[in-house]
Order: structure tokens, then sequence, then C-alpha cells
């Protein structure tokens, strides 16, 4: 059983899942399940994540109708095998050592979800870093309570900068 399954929705994403599953596969930290959840593409994308899914045994390629990505994320959960969650955008890309970093945190932390810092990626500019400034550890109250009073702070309420524990 892998230790993290790392869940990416796919919709006619053919121009950027390869770079998003090749950072992943790539990964420095390599015990992960790879869940690539096509909903419906009527591009490349379903033949994109077969390719991967014959050469590595670590990537699954599901083929699924079309019913959003909320649907489709909570399906991948639901087959996930992992102790960890990992959610990337089939046009998001990770650090070669994100994940190994998120299992540290994790751990070293006895958290239930660690939140990541990111880069913004428009056209060919890379950002700095995000609005993440400092490494914190918040209770499940601390970080509800920051959520309502910063309802601005988008970052913090996207899913793909999360790592969560799958058994919370």
């Amino acid at each position: 059983m892998p230790k993290v399954s790392i869940i990416v929705p796919i919709y006619n994403a053919e121009k950027a899942v390869r770079k998003c599953i090749e950072s992943i596969v790539n990964q420095e930290y390599k015990d992960f399940e790879l869940l690539l959840m096509d909903d419906g593409s009527k591009d490349s994308s379903p033949s994109i994540i077969d390719e991967y899914a014959e050469k590595d045994d670590r990537v699954k390629a599901i083929h699924k109708k079309n019913s959003g990505v909320s649907d489709t994320r909570n399906q991948a959960i639901d087959m996930a095998e992992g102790t960890y969650i990992q959610f990337l955008d089939a046009d998001d890309w990770i650090t070669p050592d994100a994940t190994k970093l998120l299992v540290r945190a994790i751990e070293d932390a006895e958290a239930d979800m660690v939140i990541a810092d990111f880069y913004r990626v428009v056209g060919e500019h890379l950002s700095k870093k995000g609005d993440i400034d400092t490494d914190r550890i918040l209770t499940r109250k601390d970080y509800a309570d920051y959520m309502l009073s910063n309802p601005a702070d988008y970052y913090y309420g996207v899913i793909w900068n999360k790592f969560y524990k799958k058994e919370l």
C-alpha cells in the first residue's frame, strides 16, 4: 500500500497535463500512487494518461463520465489507498522535493493537514513564493477562526496546496 495517494482530476487538459504528470512521477519521494481521473475529456487527455499508466505501475488512469471536479475528487478519495492525500489540478506542477517535504512536515507535526506554499505562474513568469510566509502549527479551531476572519485569503481555502491525512 502506498503512503501517499496523489489525485489529479483531468478535463480537457491536453496542453498542461504532461507537465503535471512528469512533475509527479519524477518526485524524489517514490512511495505514492497517482490517480489520474479523466472526467470525460473530449481532447487527447485520456490517451495521454493511458500512456503514463502503461509505463509506471504507480500511475492509474481512471476514465469516467463527466460529473464535475468535486465529484471526481470524491470518487478518487474513495479509491485512494494511501495514508495521505495530495491534490493537484491538471495545470499544476510540483517541485521535485514537494511530496517528500509534505510527508516530513505532516509526520513531524503529527498533523491532520499541512498547507504548502506555492508559486504563481502566469505565462512563462514564475512569481516569488505565495502568501504563506511562516511555518506554524494551527489547531482546527485556529484554522477555522483564521478562515472566518480572512475570507479573502483565497489560498487558505483551495484544495491544491494542502496535504491531508486520509482518515481524520
